[in-house]
């Protein structure tokens, strides 16, 4: 019995010691990634927490510049780790300004990113009361992004529930790929973010509640962020995707 409670205490103390060192190399990692030191980043850390399983961390007041636009802001930005697997992530956020031009709110934001073999992650997230600069679209919305053999592209689809406003209530939902100018970049996080830049076009087929899919693209206005939706059944696009701020629609 007395060998037992040594033998504990001495591999306690073991990954205790591991977990300090495993959690300051992280931190020292993620630091870097975030890349608070360019002048593009602007954050606020907390202290490695999570022992004894999990490195966590909070981020606060995060600003990242992009080019033209409005700076892109997240008020708090949880991220949480597996001590033992550097490969998935987990991040929990509640809002995000300007991104799209546009401001999202939600009453819970959770996303995972797994990576394998060093390409870029599968990605997915779940949102729950979404609200799009100010107006209430969503009560849910999964979205998932993986990546292709074409590293300028990825393939992206998304689930949705309707919030139900002016008599609309219905599930909408996406499958289709993004395509990109150039090569994704995930290096750290300003490059990460400046994909947005090379956005080129999001395809594929749109489902609205039961309805046969209509073929729709959106590609990124010469102007700015405006989006045109182009569609063979335009009649088809419910008229809140229609009446979205960064939306036109164009016949095919």
């Amino acid at each position: 019995m007395r060998s037992i409670i040594i033998v504990t205490i001495l591999l306690a103390a073991i990954w205790s010691g591991y977990w300090l060192i495993m959690s300051s190399k992280y931190y020292d990692k993620f630091y870097l990634w975030i890349d608070t030191e360019s002048n593009n980043v602007s954050a606020k850390f907390t202290k490695i927490k999570g022992f004894p399983n999990r490195f966590d961390t909070t981020i606060t007041d995060l600003e990242i510049k992009l080019g033209s636009f409005d700076p892109i802001k997240i008020d708090r930005l949880e991220v949480m780790r597996l001590s033992y697997d550097n490969s998935h992530y987990i991040f929990a956020i509640n809002s995000i300004q300007n991104i799209f031009q546009s401001n999202f709110i939600f009453s819970k934001g959770l996303a995972s990113a797994v990576s394998k073999n060093g390409i870029a992650p599968t990605i997915n997230f779940e949102g729950e009361d979404v609200s799009v600069n100010d107006k209430l679209l969503f009560n849910k919305l999964n979205f998932m992004l993986w990546p292709t053999t074409d590293l300028s592209k990825l393939n992206f689809s998304f689930t949705s529930e309707i919030a139900e406003t002016e008599g609309i209530n219905f599930d909408l939902s996406f499958k289709g790929k993004i395509d990109f100018y150039s090569s994704i970049k995930i290096n750290n996080l300003t490059t990460l973010v400046s994909n947005i830049n090379s956005l080129q076009k999001i395809s594929g087929i749109l489902y609205v509640q039961d309805t046969e899919g209509v073929n729709t693209v959106l590609e990124r206005d010469p102007n700015g962020w405006k989006i045109i939706l182009k569609s063979d059944a335009p009649e088809k696009i419910p008229n809140f995707i229609k009446n979205l701020d960064i939306v036109t629609i164009d016949g095919i």
